[in-house]
C-alpha cells in the first residue's frame, strides 16, 4: 500500500480514479461527493443511472489530483485506481473490476473471504480489502446505508485523505447525530477493513492508460454488421434478446414476492397493475387463464400486486441476496 506521503507526491503530476457501484438509495453518489469534498486538492464526481429507480444499479465516479489541469475531464472512469462496491449483490451482475488498473484495489462490502472473491471476479492481478458494512451500518446507523463505511475502508488502503478529513466532510453534508453516527461508522470501518495484497498484483502505476478500447460500448449490443438492413436484430434467424429480458432486474427490488395458489381466484389484478410483466400466465385445458407464479427475475417488488390482490394471494419477504432466476415452469 502507498503511505500519504507518498500519494500526495504522486497526485503532483497524475490522478486518482474511483468508481464506485451501488443501487439506488445506496448513497454511491454521495460517497463520490464526500471523496472530492474531504480531499485538500482538486477534483471531479458524476454519477451514471440507469434505470432511475431505487435498488437498480448505479456508478458513480471520482478524479482526484492536485494538479487541476488532470481533473478536467467529464467523461465516466473506464480505468480506475480503485473500485468500491456497496452491495455484494452486484458482483453477480456488474462487472464491477472491468478497466480496474493491475494493482489497484476492489473493496467490497462483504463477510466473504478475500481469496474467494479474487477468485470470484477472476482478478489475481489486483489487490483485494472486504469490510462488513452492513453489519456496521445496522449496529451504528440503524439501517442498511453503507456509502460513509466504505470510504472509510477506502482511506485505510488509498490515503487520498485523512479521517479526520473525512469526518469534516460529512458534518459538512450532514447535521447532529447522523453526523455523529457515520464518524463513528467510518472510524469502525478503518480498524475492522481486512486487507490482502496479492502476490500477482504489480505496482499500481497511475501512468499507464487501461482504458480498454471500446470499453464504453455497452456489452452485448450488436455492432453494424450485425444488423439487418431493415433494422431488425437477427442473427442466424434468431431474434437477438435485447433490454430487460437479458438483465436480472429482479434483483433491484428489497422483497420477494410470494404467490399462494391455493388462495389465488385468477381474478388477474395483479396481471392488469404490474408495470414489469413479472405475473405469469397461462392458457388452461379450460380455456380460460390462470396465474401460475411470479417471475423473480424481473419483479422489481414495487408492491403494487401485494396491494390490489382483493384476497391476500401475494405476500413479501426480505431478501437475504441477489433475486432468484428460477420461474414457474
Amino acid at each position: 500500500m502507498l503511505t500519504k506521503e507518498e500519494l500526495q507526491n504522486t497526485l503532483k503530476d497524475n490522478c486518482l480514479n474511483l468508481r464506485f457501484h451501488g443501487r439506488g438509495g445506496q448513497g454511491a453518489v454521495s460517497a463520490a461527493n464526500l471523496c472530492v469534498e474531504a480531499f485538500h486538492g482538486y477534483g471531479v464526481c458524476q454519477p451514471k443511472f440507469g434505470a432511475e429507480r431505487m435498488g437498480s444499479p448505479t456508478e458513480s465516479y471520482v478524479r482526484l489530483s492536485l494538479n487541476d489541469d488532470l481533473v478536467r475531464n467529464n467523461e465516466q472512469v473506464y480505468a480506475p485506481h480503485v473500485v468500491s462496491v456497496l452491495d455484494p449483490s452486484l458482483l453477480g451482475e456488474i462487472d464491477v473490476v472491468a478497466g480496474l488498473a493491475p494493482g489497484g484495489w476492489l473493496i467490497v462490502n462483504t463477510t466473504m473471504d478475500q481469496l474467494s472473491l479474487q477468485e470470484l471476479v477472476g482478478r489475481e492481478d489486483i489487490n483485494i480489502a472486504t469490510i462488513d458494512a452492513l453489519n456496521i451500518a445496522m449496529e451504528i446507523l440503524g439501517r442498511n446505508i453503507t456509502n460513509t463505511i466504505i470510504l472509510g475502508a477506502i482511506v485505510r488502503v488509498m490515503p487520498m485523505f485523512s479521517i479526520d478529513a473525512l469526518a469534516d466532510a460529512i458534518m459538512m453534508r450532514f447535521k447532529g447525530s447522523i453526523a455523529g453516527k457515520n464518524i463513528d461508522a467510518i472510524k469502525k470501518a478503518y480498524d475492522e477493513t481486512c486487507i490482502y495484497e496479492s502476490k500477482n498484483a504489480p505496482k499500481l502505476d497511475f501512468t499507464i492508460d487501461t482504458k480498454i478500447p471500446w470499453q464504453q460500448v455497452s456489452p452485448e449490443l450488436p455492432g453494424y454488421k450485425e444488423l439487418d438492413k431493415a433494422g431488425v436484430w437477427y442473427c442466424d434467424e434468431t431474434i437477438i434478446e435485447m433490454g430487460s429480458s437479458t438483465v436480472n432486474t429482479g434483483s433491484w427490488g428489497e422483497w420477494d414476492m410470494i404467490w399462494n395458489k391455493d388462495v389465488c381466484t385468477d381474478c388477474a389484478q395483479c396481471w392488469f397493475i404490474c408495470p414489469d410483466f413479472a405475473i405469469l400466465r397461462k392458457k388452461g385445458d379450460d380455456g380460460l387463464w390462470h396465474m401460475i407464479g411470479i417471475d423473480q427475475e424481473h419483479c422489481k417488488s414495487c408492491l403494487n400486486c401485494l396491494e390490489i390482490c382483493p384476497v391476500k394471494a401475494i405476500t413479501k419477504k426480505l431478501k437475504q441476496g441477489p433475486a432468484s432466476c428460477a420461474a414457474p415452469q
